[in-house]
């Protein structure tokens, strides 16, 4: 019997194309668990600083000084908001690269919008609606007391319907990108809709 006959531990070796769909599996599960952190560490956060801190802030500390904390622990929140929205993002195109056909489907399309949405809430709260909150705040205003404090409460109410936005859109991403783990196995190849039996060792 000749080598060519002969059945060997390579002929049970891997394809580059199964390799590759097992990269970009592994890729579309870090990324994922990267997006799903982010959202989450987001959505609480939001909930921790707006419906737990900001009530007790307002109700026990005077006057201009709970405006200033809740404004500077605000703007810090943005910087971490503004980069969760950059992990999002960036887990959003690997997800999309490693899922090749498979991400152009109905939830994987909603999933990269609400995104894409929710990053955009991230730079109006932290690039338009805090720094005049904090402007504001500096200028003594006094949410619905004379024009400034009409103005206060005008961006107080737009922030808080962004916070909120935040906190929904962040907790549906998590479960989106649970739910759009495949259960595909590595080595099943994107490229190709049916399996090919590999043929049998021995001469050709």
């Amino acid at each position: 019997m000749n080598d060519e006959a002969q059945f060997s531990e390579a002929d049970l070796a891997p394809s580059p194309e199964e390799r590759a769909a097992s990269r970009r599996h592994l890729i579309d599960r870090v990324a994922a668990s990267a997006a799903a952190l982010a959202a989450g560490a987001w959505a609480g956060g939001m909930v921790a600083l707006g419906a737990c801190a900001a009530p007790f802030v307002f109700r026990l500390a005077p006057a201009p000084f709970s405006g200033d904390a809740m404004s500077a622990a605000f703007a810090r929140f943005d910087q971490l908001a503004l980069g969760a929205a950059v992990i999002l993002l960036g887990a959003e195109v690997a997800r999309t690269w490693a899922a090749g056909r498979r991400g152009a489907s109905g939830a994987a399309r909603v999933r990269r919008a609400l995104a894409m949405v929710m990053a955009g809430c991230a730079a109006y709260v932290g690039l338009v609606l805090t720094p005049r909150i904090t402007e504001l705040h500096r200028e003594g205003a006094r949410r619905g007391e004379g024009a400034l404090g009409v103005e206060l409460e005008r961006v107080h109410r737009h922030a808080e319907l962004a916070g909120r936005a935040e906190v929904f859109l962040g907790a549906t991403l998590v479960v989106l990108h649970v739910f759009t783990l495949g259960a595909r196995r590595p080595e099943d190849d994107d490229e190709d809709d049916e399996a090919v039996a590999p043929l049998p060792p021995g001469p050709r």
